[in-house]
C-alpha cells in the first residue's frame, strides 16, 4: 500500500488518545491520583482471561519494544529515544505505531 504509513499514525493517535483516556477514568477514581503500584496489581488480577490479556501485552510490548531499539539503530533513527520515553510514559499502543510510521517514512 503507498500510503500505509499513514494507517500507523491514525493506530497511534487512537492508541495514545484511548491510553490517556482510561488513565484520566482511573485518576479520577483514586481522587486525581495516579497510584503506580495500584495501577500496576489492576493488571494481575485473580480473573484468568485478565491475566492472559496481561501476559499476551506484555510479551507484546517487550517484543515490540525490543524492535524499536534494535531497528531504530540498525537504520539510525533520529531521536529514538523518545520513542522509547513515550512507551513508558504514554504507552505502547501510541509509542509503537508513532515508530513504525516514522520508520516507513524513513524506508521510503
Amino acid at each position: 500500500m503507498k500510503n500505509a504509513h499513514y494507517l500507523y499514525l491514525v493506530l497511534s493517535i487512537v492508541g495514545g488518545s484511548i491510553t490517556a483516556y482510561y488513565v484520566f477514568i482511573g485518576m479520577q477514581a483514586n481522587h486525581g491520583h495516579f497510584d503506580v503500584v495500584t495501577f500496576i496489581q489492576s493488571t494481575w488480577t485473580s480473573n484468568p482471561y485478565a491475566k492472559s490479556l496481561t501476559f499476551d501485552f506484555w510479551t507484546g510490548a517487550i517484543a515490540g519494544t525490543l524492535f524499536m531499539l534494535v531497528e531504530g539503530i540498525r537504520i539510525k533513527m533520529k531521536y529514538l529515544y523518545l520513542y522509547l520515553a513515550a512507551t513508558l510514559l504514554i504507552g505502547f499502543a501510541f509509542a509503537f505505531p508513532l515508530f513504525l510510521f516514522v520508520r516507513h517514512r524513513q524506508l521510503a
